[in-house]
């Protein structure tokens, strides 16, 4: 073997292994074949009228025009980094050291880190956590009207919608609430760019009139890896100041093979792909409804709408419960991909995740459902947890987030860490909100919290072998 990533990729591909995961293109089934012929060649840099990312005059420029023209967004703009470089310079445009932004809890890592860059001092909002399904859902609006009520010196908030789950808080009285106060809104919106695009999907934070929004379209569209688009909605934010900071956190090199893939997403779903996801809802739709006639099965859907903070949910993201066969999520998805050569997106303690796009069709769909029957009468046995425990308090707040990162560490068992200082996140899967962020007091019902999720198997972020790390001051 020379090549080992290369021959691991290949390999992964003569599987024919059913993709329940991003990118949505399904491995290219709905890029133009002309276009996958020609990926070499466009391998290109700032030559004459190729335009420059950093300063676009020509087909870039155009290309972004069109994409927030599809969107529905004022202006938009290429990110060939990830959404996290979109957060990164949303924040970057917006917060300055010693700033007051307030933050979803279960924000993505990306919000943690681009609070350490901007030297901002974070508040927290947690989420509802549906303890059955093991999952931290949606906000609830009277929480955040009444921290901005209390915290006035808040100068912009963070959300996630939707969760990765596809479950909604109410954005729409989210983006009025918080311009109410008078704050800038950023919407982490990595799981809805496909939002736009349909009646029958959730609300987008576009339409809502969020201030930023970050998409995602590698996940939901048709875009490859690594591609987003930040779309500005607002003339609260100076505009000057958030193309300086795309440029900071954005590499000088941009794959024109990356920004090409975004600018036929969004050809595709102009053209076709609005059709096409209509058709992906409907078979989205149906194959929910057969998933709950498996024995031990059920799609996660309305039954959480109205709880939890829930308003909507994304039909096209199968949030699959299998606690009732008595196995946990990841013994699930070893099942389908070793039984049935069907990769699912993620698991947790109770669920897995497929993703359908519009590079699904019914054959794709048949397997799903084939799968999950196997699983079925496979994996019947008794359940074991029946629900998460309580979650801790949020701890108090000793150092600022980005004093705790660059503070010396030590490791300490987590059993013997009570009075300690965080120096590292803690993050349980699920629900994936961290119990402990860099800088905050570790107490003792933290700890106790810590060993009972540890005695169960579940996986902790930021723990190995008992050992988690703080700060020597």
């Amino acid at each position: 073997m020379t090549a080992p990533l290369y021959d691991a990729l290949l390999k992964y591909v003569k599987r024919g292994t059913v993709p329940f995961h991003m990118p949505g293109h399904k491995q290219g089934k709905v890029l133009p074949k002309k276009y996958v012929e020609n990926l070499a060649k466009i391998d290109l840099t700032e030559l004459p009228g190729l335009d420059n990312l950093h300063n676009p005059e020509g087909p870039i420029l155009e290309a972004e025009r069109l994409l927030a023209q599809a969107f529905g967004s004022k202006e938009a703009f290429f990110l060939v980094n990830g959404s996290t470089a979109g957060i990164y310079a949303s924040m970057y445009a917006v917060l300055n050291p010693g700033d007051r932004v307030l933050v979803m809890r279960n924000s993505h890592k990306a919000v943690y880190n681009g609070i350490v860059l901007t030297h901002s001092i974070p508040f927290y909002l947690l989420p509802e956590i549906d303890y059955e399904n093991g999952i931290a859902m949606g906000i609830d609006v009277r929480k955040l009207e009444d921290v901005l009520q209390k915290e006035r010196d808040v100068k912009a908030v963070v959300v996630t919608y939707p969760n990765y789950y596809g479950f909604c808080s109410d954005i729409q009285k989210i983006v009025d609430i918080v311009h109410k106060y008078g704050k800038i809104l950023i919407v982490d919106e990595a799981h809805g760019a496909h939002f736009p695009f349909s009646e029958d999907l959730p609300l987008s934070s576009i339409k809502a009139g969020a201030d930023i929004v970050i998409q995602s379209l590698h996940k939901t569209l048709t875009s490859f890896t690594q591609t987003s688009v930040l779309h500005l909605n607002s003339e609260r934010v100076d505009v000057d100041r958030l193309r300086y900071s795309l440029s900071l956190f954005q590499s000088t090199s941009p794959s024109y093979i990356l920004m090409s893939s975004i600018d036929l997403a969004r050809e595709y779903m102009e053209k076709e792909g609005k059709e096409q996801l209509q058709k992906v809802i409907q078979l989205a739709s149906y194959v929910r409804k057969e998933i709950d006639n498996i024995e031990g099965i059920r799609c996660l859907g309305e039954d959480i709408v109205g709880k939890y903070g829930v308003v909507d949910f994304d039909v096209t993201k199968l949030t699959i419960s299998v606690k009732n066969l008595g196995i946990n999520g990841a013994e699930a998805e070893e099942f389908l991909r070793e039984e049935c050569n069907i990769q699912i997106e993620m698991f947790d303690m109770f669920n897995i995740l497929a993703m359908i796009t519009v590079g699904d069709d019914e054959r794709s769909i048949g397997r799903l459902l084939e799968g999950l029957k196997r699983l079925s009468k496979n994996k019947r046995k008794e359940v074991s947890i029946k629900r998460m425990e309580g979650f801790p308090s949020l701890p108090e707040m000793v150092f600022i987030p980005s004093e705790a990162i660059i503070k010396s560490k030590k490791k300490v068992n987590f059993m013997e860490a009570e009075g300690f200082v965080a120096g590292d996140f803690v993050i349980p899967y699920p629900p994936g909100v961290p119990i402990l962020s860099p800088g905050e007091r570790i107490e003792k019902d933290v700890v106790k919290y810590i060993e009972v999720l540890y005695n169960k198997g579940i996986k902790i972020l930021g723990i190995q072998n008992n050992l988690l790390s703080v700060c020597e001051i």
